[in-house]
């Protein structure tokens, strides 16, 4: 690790280039004197530390039965929770779990696409963020999101934690106070995760909010399709329609990257060529 922080790792506030401390998921990747190692050993070295927690009922069996204790629990024990931590899911956690992460400003990185794939359950995102939990959106993996598209995932947040909210809705005879899920997440915050707590959670102190004195990151969409022409206001478009608007430009620390929705030099063909390669490697490898 140290040999790759040494090579790789530029702490400087512009930089976007930063190695983190990541084994998969806490409870099964090491013995527990080893994660503390590896938590010290990361905030010795300035890098912060990821991994997955509490996606499934799983991490809430296996703790129990392993070491009586919660999953959250057991991440305080050994040192990884800390406002240089975040995990992706948090999808089952007790309310005093909440508490902890937030008392702690662990951070979550909300993977709604892959948890809505697999069947996981739905983050409770408006009792993380008022308990004090930095949010910002994830796209999980291959195996369970294969477009990796920010756009589909904050779509997908937007209506999920509305959605969650409704559930929970009551008649008004038997106790009910609201309606529905309207309310639970606006635009606005989705775009908030997604950009600012993104940069928050990664420690990026230059990015994250159009400014002055940041960071020059800004992606120009073109919003001339047909699913936006019913919009009563533009902005929303990228969240509330879904799917991936196509980039007119898109600006990385002020150099332009994406021209309309071309990387320049990229060979994108080729590059489609090697990953069709890639996949029939794998699966023959998978079925023996």
């Amino acid at each position: 690790m140290e040999r790759l922080v040494s090579r790789y790792h530029c702490p400087e506030p512009t930089s976007l280039r930063r190695v983190v401390m990541a084994p998969t998921t806490l409870l099964h990747s090491a013995p527990g004197p080893q994660l503390r190692e590896m938590a010290k050993l990361a905030r010795n070295l300035g890098i912060r530390l990821h991994s997955h927690l509490s996606e499934t009922v799983d991490y809430l069996d296996a703790a129990r039965a392993r070491f009586n204790m919660t999953p959250v629990q057991f991440c305080a024990e050994h040192d990884w929770l800390g406002n240089d931590v975040w995990f992706a899911h948090l999808v089952k956690l007790l309310p005093q779990e909440i508490a902890m992460l937030g008392q702690t400003r662990t951070g979550i990185a909300h993977c709604p696409q892959s948890n809505g794939r697999l069947g996981s359950g739905i983050a409770d995102l408006l009792a993380l963020e008022q308990a004090g939990v930095p949010v910002s959106l994830g796209v999980d993996g291959a195996a369970s999101n294969e477009a990796a598209d920010m756009q589909s995932e904050a779509h997908a947040a937007w209506l999920l934690q509305r959605a969650r909210k409704g559930m929970q809705a009551k008649p008004r005879y038997d106790g009910g106070s609201f309606e529905g899920g309207g309310d639970a997440a606006t635009i606005e915050d989705v775009v908030r995760w997604g950009s600012a707590g993104g940069a928050q959670i990664l420690g990026l102190q230059k990015s994250g909010t159009v400014q002055v004195g940041m960071l020059a990151d800004i992606a120009i969409y073109r919003l001339d399709d047909p699913r936006y022409f019913g919009l009563h206001d533009m902005a929303i478009g990228p969240v509330a329609c879904g799917g991936r608007a196509s980039l007119r430009a898109l600006m990385i620390n002020g150099r332009v990257i994406v021209e309309n929705d071309a990387i320049p030099g990229l060979d994108l063909d080729a590059m489609r060529h090697q990953a069709i390669s890639a996949v029939r490697t794998l699966q023959q490898r998978a079925v023996g």
